[in-house]
């Protein structure tokens, strides 16, 4: 009887060494298929799933103009959020429904500002020429705390929208004074184009390789510069004739400004799609949204002020 017990212990010992040192060497979906069939196998493949997931690619979000994609923290706001596991993803969809949304929080805004300089009351309207303003830097703070804190975005991108649409409603109000119909023409403009551009992205009649744009970065760029320089030198008392005022130099600024504007405008298409491509988490669609509405913004200005000087010329 001992011997044929000892005999039992030496059959079952090296299966049990062998099943530990394939435990402790990490190959439990072996052991455990062995034992329980493979069922148990997905077990260890979903823990590796999940540690996976803050692995996000955003090096592209490098190949653009836009200060939101440019100086914003994205990286840190991804690792940040990424950590609490496996979440919803960004799609081109989500972030042009949400644009859509920030448009028609902006125009509210613009509307209520226009309706008080129209009403009739003195009083009303320069209270809303003081609220535009003030909402004019708080749409500036937003859109730095934005930039700096991408993941508030689906919050802070709603506060820039709100004060941004008061803001620019004033200043549409005085365009509209002294040009008649300009704020119009400015929107049906900036809106006719920005939709043809989304169009002709979509069904790759346009196409953004590295060539376009790195020449749309660095025209950008130095077209910032300048317009940044003119401004300063005007604080200290020196006036660039043509970069700041009328005249057919301020008319080819214009041009360029809201060129460029719409250049950077499939810069952004691009960029959300590439950022789709790389699942990006959903907060991501509002952030997406900010960077277009800073876009739609600058080309909607610079067409508005485009306007008003031709319509100078022409008085």
């Amino acid at each position: 009887m001992r011997l044929n017990h000892e005999r039992s212990t030496r059959s079952v010992g090296p299966s049990r060494v062998d099943t530990v040192a394939l435990y402790r060497q990490g190959h439990t979906s072996h052991c455990l298929s062995g034992r329980y069939g493979n069922a148990s196998t997905s077990r260890p493949q979903k823990r590796m799933t999940s540690r996976r997931l803050p692995t996000v690619k955003v090096t592209a979000i490098l190949s653009s103009s836009n200060p939101a994609f440019t100086f914003g923290k994205v990286e840190e706001s991804i690792y940040e959020t990424g950590r609490g596991g496996r979440g919803e993803i960004m799609t081109v969809e989500g972030a042009m429904q949400k644009t859509g949304l920030l448009m028609a929080v902006a125009m509210v805004g613009a509307a209520h500002t226009w309706m008080q300089i129209f009403s009739g009351n003195a009083a009303a309207a320069m209270a809303a020429l003081g609220t535009s303003k003030v909402a004019g830097i708080v749409g500036m703070v937003a859109a730095v705390v934005t930039m700096f804190k991408p993941h508030w975005a689906p919050v802070s991108a709603l506060i820039y929208s709100v004060a941004k649409g008061l803001a620019v409603g004033g200043m549409a109000a005085i365009m509209e004074l002294k040009y008649p119909g300009i704020v119009l023409n400015a929107t049906m403009l900036t809106l006719g184009t920005a939709f043809s551009l989304f169009a002709a992205f979509q069904a790759r009649l346009i196409t953004v390789n590295d060539n376009f744009r790195n020449g749309v970065m660095m025209v950008t760029g130095g077209f910032m510069i300048t317009i940044l320089g003119s401004w300063l030198l005007s604080l200290l008392g020196v006036n660039i004739p043509g970069i700041m005022s009328g005249g057919p130099i301020g008319i080819v600024i214009g041009l360029v400004s809201a060129g460029l504007a719409a250049s950077n405008l499939l810069l952004d298409f691009d960029m959300i799609r590439q950022t789709a491509r790389d699942r990006m988490p959903k907060w991501f669609e509002f952030y997406s949204a900010f960077s277009l509405m800073l876009t739609l913004i600058w080309m909607w200005t610079s067409i508005l002020r485009l306007l008003g000087l031709m319509g100078g010329r022409d008085d």
